[in-house]
């Protein structure tokens, strides 16, 4: 009996123990996967984070902690996984990690816990073609086979935008655009116009549409040419090969003879084995006229000679090849637009009028200062400018044709009887000075005016306000004389950083005289310092209406200015325009001024109806940052208003906008702000100021208000007063504000106004 009851006892034990353990699960909360596409479908079907036994892949890419794992087939993005750049090309097993949606993407969070361990074995990931139209296949198995997939994409990247037209579909010639962004951090993609490229890099799906996160790029075409040895260089433009002689095409080395020879033999030295590339266009006169190529094919010379400032073009011959002309058209903008080729001694030229005109000596680079008395147009199609019966200036019918954008006749109108300002070299020629025009923006012009503070250069049209940039550092005086409106122009802003303010930015005084400059347009995610100016230094802006400007940036962006310094804003409206930075950190964006510094004073500016916004840190109302170094100016920010509209960050951060200035970074007594206001709409921010900078005082904030009505739910902040909408509509709430001389208020109907706006 005894053994029965033990026996019974055992098998009874083990009947307990098969029980329990086939009802309740060792690791309830782990789910296994077999790829890093199945992870990624059990993270999208789950209502929640979702814990993944084992995910396995090669390491691609690292950002900080973060990493791109890919297995082959897909790849997913890891947070905060302690990795290092030397990890790339590393195989690696994590072990008990959570998975998890973030905005659009699937990520693994390791943040939330896990393990991982490196395998001794390696596992090359290769891109693959991309060969389908992205933006109408966004289904969530689609997505999650794509999420950071690795692909090479060849097209062209448009107008130097960050857009890119693949052609996924050879057989049928059908197209697509996808979004670029950079993920390399030494990667830019600075086109200025379209150029074919490869580029490799991931897939990413995010706001409703993919991008592509560029690691790298082959940019530019191979152009078909004959290599050969060069043999001598003659001069800037022209070389001998086995005793033939090249010319190059469109170009002019006469501004510097001796720097242009010998940048020609550099870059012909520069080449592997010492082969370059012709592309020869014609022969004439015992010359072949050509264009020349790096051993690759892929850099003009010309091209590159141009943005260096070496040359000018001379494109009065024509040839075959319209693109490469088209080509050294823009390089010649971007010489313009960064102060370099004939441009660049620009600051040193004096300037020759009637009565100093016989002391110029040929060779020097001046301002021909003078009134335009006729213009003709010869039967070649030269056109030919009389200034003041003492200097003539030659375009040639090459140059007009393809540097002119507007008729004979526009052009005729726009100059005669015009006080005109030009700048080049001029030679004698029978005791007068005549000078080849190279470009329409060598011209500089304004309806009157000579820059002083008694008669400023008055602005009536757009390419006055374009020629405001040729003076940007030279302390002139300028004055709106009607409202200027630049749809269509492809806006550059007046003045830029530098190391050397005093010669980069906008220093001098614009009087908008009541006046406004409409549809100002500029869309760049490569720049910084940015709107109608880049940046004001020892400047003075005042009596401006800014209407309808739409300002996108990396940093630094705002409708009147990037950025300012030691300068003067007064009385100053930005309304019904938008200022958006991309930086993925502090982006200093305002909807005046992104970032106001040492000495600036703005006082009676408004922002009104106007949608300010950025990626990240530092969105402001008004102004993205106010900063004042150690032992600087205060900067002053009186009596101004932001008032409808909106002010925005994508980042989920209680300090990443504020509705007036977003970032504040001063020492106690250094910064003056009082008897301002804010109604607008806040997200992701405070309502006034928002973040105090590290090292720096509590901003000291004078009756100043916002309405806490408008501004939204749980933005409101300490530094400023919330008041309810009708309480802003009444004039005993603004105790000491100036309602004789500065302020007027339409009781119970309407928040305060500036006088000056009536």
């Amino acid at each position: 009996m005894k053994r029965v009851y033990i026996a019974f006892i055992v098998i009874l034990t083990l009947v307990l123990i098969f029980v329990v353990t086939s009802c309740v699960p060792q690791h309830p909360s782990l789910v296994s996967v077999r790829s890093i596409y199945d992870a990624k479908l059990k993270i999208l079907n789950s209502a929640g984070p979702v814990s993944l036994d084992k995910v396995e892949g090669t390491i691609i890419y690292v950002s900080g902690s973060d990493a791109i794992i890919h297995d082959g087939q897909t790849g997913i993005y890891v947070y905060k996984a302690g990795f290092y750049s030397s990890d790339v090309g590393k195989k690696i097993t994590l072990n008990n990690v959570i998975g998890t949606t973030y905005r659009d993407s699937v990520q693994i969070d390791f943040s939330k816990g896990g393990s991982k361990s490196f395998a001794t074995e390696t596992f090359t990931v290769e891109p693959t073609d991309l060969t389908i139209d992205i933006a109408n296949n966004v289904s969530v198995p689609t997505r999650a086979l794509w999420d950071f997939q690795y692909v090479k994409v060849y097209g062209i990247l448009n107008g130097g935008k960050m857009t890119f037209t693949y052609e996924y579909d050879k057989t049928n010639k059908r197209k697509a655009t996808i979004n670029v962004v950079s993920l390399s951090s030494s990667f830019s993609l600075p086109y200025t116009y379209d150029t074919e490229a490869t580029l490799t890099g991931y897939l990413q799906f995010s706001n409703g549409a993919w991008s592509l996160k560029v690691l790298s790029a082959e940019i530019g075409d191979s152009y078909p040419g004959v290599g050969v040895f060069v043999d001598e260089v003659v001069d800037g433009k022209t070389f001998k090969v086995n005793g033939q002689t090249y010319e190059l095409i469109g170009i002019d080395d006469s501004v510097d003879s001796s720097t242009a020879k010998a940048r020609l033999e550099e870059f012909i030295n520069s080449q592997p084995e010492g082969i370059a590339q012709v592309l020869v266009k014609g022969e004439k006169d015992g010359k072949r006229y050509a264009f020349l190529f790096s051993k690759d094919g892929k850099t003009l010379y010309q091209e590159q000679a141009l943005k260096d400032g070496v040359i000018v073009p001379n494109l009065a011959e024509e040839w075959e090849d319209i693109t490469i002309y088209e080509t050294l058209k823009n390089a010649y903008k971007s010489a313009y637009s960064s102060k370099k080729g004939v441009y660049s001694t620009f600051s040193g030229a004096s300037v020759i009028t009637i009565e100093s005109s016989n002391t110029y000596v040929e060779g020097n680079y001046a301002i021909f200062s003078g009134t335009v008395s006729d213009v003709t147009k010869d039967e070649a199609g030269n056109i030919n400018i009389n200034v003041s019966n003492w200097l003539k200036i030659t375009i040639s019918a090459g140059n007009f044709k393809y540097l002119f954008s507007s008729t004979f006749e526009q052009f005729k109108q726009s100059l005669e009887g015009k006080g005109i300002n030009f700048y080049g070299k001029a030679k004698r020629n029978e005791g007068i000075l005549e000078m080849p025009l190279y470009a329409e923006w060598e011209m500089f012009s304004f309806e009157s005016g000579s820059g002083t503070p008694d008669d400023p250069y008055i602005i009536t049209k757009p390419e006055h306000l374009i020629s405001v940039r040729a003076f940007a550092s030279a302390n002139k005086y300028f004055k709106l004389g009607a409202d200027i409106d630049l749809a269509g122009v492809d806006w550059t802003p007046i003045g830029t950083y530098s190391s050397n303010l005093s010669a980069s930015a906008f220093v001098g005084t614009f009087d908008g005289n009541g006046h406004k400059i409409m549809n100002i347009s500029f869309n760049d995610t490569t720049k910084s310092n940015a709107g109608l100016f880049g940046y004001l230094y020892n400047a003075t802006v005042t009596n401006l209406i800014i209407e309808n400007a739409n300002i996108t940036a990396s940093s630094r962006a705002g409708a009147l200015a990037g950025a300012s310094q030691l300068s003067k804003v007064y009385r100053v409206k930005v309304v019904n325009s938008s200022v958006r930075v991309t930086y993925s950190g502090s982006g200093y964006g305002g909807g005046l001024i992104g970032e106001a510094t040492d000495g600036t004073e703005i006082e009676e500016c408004t922002v009104r109806n106007t949608i300010v916004s950025g990626v990240k840190y530092a969105i402001g109302g008004l102004l993205g940052r106010l900063k004042v170094n150690s032992g600087k100016p205060a900067v002053v920010v009186r009596n101004c208003y932001v008032e409808g509209g909106q002010v925005s960050s994508d980042y989920s951060s209680s300090t990443s906008s504020a509705g007036f200035i977003c970032n504040f970074s001063a020492a106690s007594g250094s910064a003056v702000i009082e008897n301002n206001y804010v109604a607008a709409s806040i997200i992701n921010g405070k309502a006034f100021i928002a973040y105090k900078e590290s090292g720096s005082a509590d901003p000291v904030v004078t009756s100043s208000y916002y309405d806490t009505q408008v501004v939204g739910l749980g933005v409101s902040d300490s530094y400023a007063t919330g008041k309810t909408t009708a309480e802003m509509k009444q004039q005993a709430t603004f105790a000491g504000w100036d309602f004789t001389n500065v302020w007027t208020i339409n009781e119970g109907n309407d928040y305060p106004r500036l006088k000056w706006e009536n």
